[in-house]
C-alpha cells in the first residue's frame, strides 16, 4: 500500500526523536509535584489490532503514531534528585535546569513551566551538543494545555535542521468526541477522532503540489469493526473492511 511510505517516513523521524528524548533520567522525584504534560491517547480497538486485514493494521499504525507524540511528557518533567537540578518560581513560573553528560551528548536541558489561572504551558532548550549536534539555547519543545484538558497543543522543533519538525493538537469537540491532528509539516497529516461509545474514524493526508490530498481513510464502529479506503490524487484505489 502507498502508505507504506508515511510508515517508513515516521519510523525514520521517531527514531531521532527516541536519540534525543531519551538523554534524560527517566525517573522523576515523587516530590516535587510536577505539572507533567499530559493528553488522552487514542484506545485502539482490538477487533482492528486483531485484524489480519491490510487496511486495519494500516489503521492501526496511524493510531499508534498519533499516541507516540504523548511520550513528550517525559521531556518535559524535572529528572529525579539523582541528576543535578536547577530550580527558580517566580509569579507561576517555574524554570528547571540540568545536565547530560553521556556519549556523545554534553549538554544542558532547561525546561520552563509557566501556570495561569486556565492554562499550561512547557518549554524545553538545549544548549551544548546532542548526539553530535552544536545547539545554542535551541527550543526543542514547546507545549501548551488547558487545566480543564479541553484542548491543548505541542510543537517539536528540528535539532538537525530548521523549522518545525512535527506537531500534535488536540481537543474535546462539543459531543463529547475526541479529536487529535498530528502533522509533519508539508508531508503527512493525520486526523483522528473518536467517539465516547469507542467508535471513530482517522483521515491521513500526503502533501502533493503544495497542498494536503487524502490518501487514507478509516472508520469504526463501537464493537471495533470497520471498513477503509486508499485513495490515489483524491480518487479511491482501494477499500476494505475487517
Amino acid at each position: 500500500m502507498k502508505t507504506l511510505k508515511f510508515l517508513i517516513l515516521f519510523t525514520t523521524i521517531f527514531s531521532l526523536i527516541i536519540a534525543t528524548g531519551c538523554k534524560k533520567d527517566d525517573d522523576v522525584d515523587p516530590n516535587n509535584n510536577f505539572t507533567a504534560y499530559d493528553i488522552k491517547t487514542v484506545i485502539v480497538p482490538d477487533a482492528m489490532a486483531q485484524s489480519n486485514d491490510e487496511g486495519a493494521q494500516t489503521a492501526k499504525s496511524f493510531l499508534s503514531m498519533a499516541n507516540a507524540m504523548s511520550g513528550y511528557g517525559g521531556m518535559m518533567t524535572p529528572p529525579s534528585k539523582s541528576t543535578s537540578i536547577t530550580k527558580l518560581k517566580d509569579s507561576g513560573t517555574e524554570l528547571f535546569t540540568w545536565e547530560i553528560n553521556e556519549g556523545n551528548t554534553h549538554c544542558t536541558i532547561t525546561l520552563t513551566f509557566i501556570e495561569t489561572a486556565t492554562t499550561y504551558s512547557w518549554a524545553v532548550t538545549i544548549d551544548g551538543t546532542l548526539e553530535g549536534i552544536s545547539l545554542s539555547n535551541f527550543t526543542y519543545i514547546q507545549a501548551y494545555s488547558e487545566k480543564d484538558e479541553a484542548s491543548g497543543h505541542m510543537t517539536l522543533y528540528n535539532p538537525e535542521g530548521s523549522g518545525v519538525l512535527m506537531t500534535q493538537m488536540w481537543q474535546e469537540l462539543a459531543n463529547g468526541a475526541f479529536e487529535c491532528i498530528t502533522e509533519l509539516p508539508q508531508s503527512l497529516l493525520i486526523n483522528v477522532v473518536t467517539n465516547e461509545d469507542g467508535s471513530g474514524s482517522v483521515e491521513v493526508k500526503d502533501w502533493i503540489n503544495g497542498q494536503y490530498v487524502l490518501d487514507f481513510r478509516a472508520e469504526w464502529d463501537a464493537s471495533g469493526h470497520g471498513q477503509w479506503w486508499e485513495y490515489i490524487d483524491g480518487i479511491i484505489d482501494e477499500q476494505g473492511s475487517w
